[in-house]
């Protein structure tokens, strides 16, 4: 009798070992396919893009009336920090139609994690995103921002873009007389080159910054 007993806790210890083996050989197997997958497409990510990335900010001028500006045109670089690497560096700029600023470029860090992409920016964490529902080909990059549910497309640029003058974490070139197409606006003086943050004259400053 005490040998059956053992006999048959034997065969049901070998059965929840043999379980615990498929269980883990399963999601060993989904993880690898998760990884093969985020792999494939961090490959296909790195690169330059360009497009309607949603961006825009809004500006205060000096008598505290708001003005918002939307981009026209984001182009965007992903590096990997390795080759066939999952995580990276990325360069952003942005360029304005109208507004005090022609572009504004920001340094960024990207991941691609499970099916989802995530950019997080040095100078401003409100510009941070997750990328979800995406598809990407060595032509065409389109997704959603999670936080709004906004959608964008970008194209792959064929040729090289200079990122050589974007060296720091946010910079802008300001533009001359940009009030102009305000009337009421006050003159608005110019700041040559690359600065390394927000303009802090009486004139005006950016309120907030984000994607539509």
């Amino acid at each position: 009798m005490r040998h059956a007993m053992l006999h048959r806790e034997g065969k049901i210890k070998g059965r929840h070992f043999l379980a615990a083996i498929i269980f883990m050989m399963s999601a060993f197997a989904f993880t690898s396919c998760v990884d093969m997958e985020d792999t494939s497409q961090s490959m296909v990510l790195s690169g330059e893009w360009r497009g309607d990335f949603g961006m825009y900010y809004t500006y205060v001028d000096g008598r505290g009336r708001h003005y918002t500006f939307d981009s026209y045109d984001t182009r965007l670089t992903f590096i990997p920090a390795y080759a066939h690497a999952l995580h990276g560096r990325g360069t952003q700029v942005d360029y304005y139609e109208y507004g005090p600023y022609e572009y504004q470029y920001y340094k960024f860090s990207w991941s691609v994690n499970n099916g989802n992409i995530y950019l997080t920016y040095d100078y401003d964490h409100e510009l941070d995103t997750r990328i979800s529902n995406y598809r990407m080909t060595n032509d065409f990059f389109s997704g959603t921002f999670a936080s709004s549910g906004t959608s964008f497309r970008l194209c792959k640029i064929a040729d090289y873009y200079n990122w050589t003058p974007y060296v720091n974490i946010y910079g802008y070139d300001s533009r001359d007389y940009w009030y102009d197409n305000y009337p009421h606006y006050a003159p608005y003086s110019r700041s040559n080159g690359e600065e390394s943050q927000d303009s802090t004259s009486a004139t005006g400053y950016v309120l907030s910054r984000g994607r539509k």
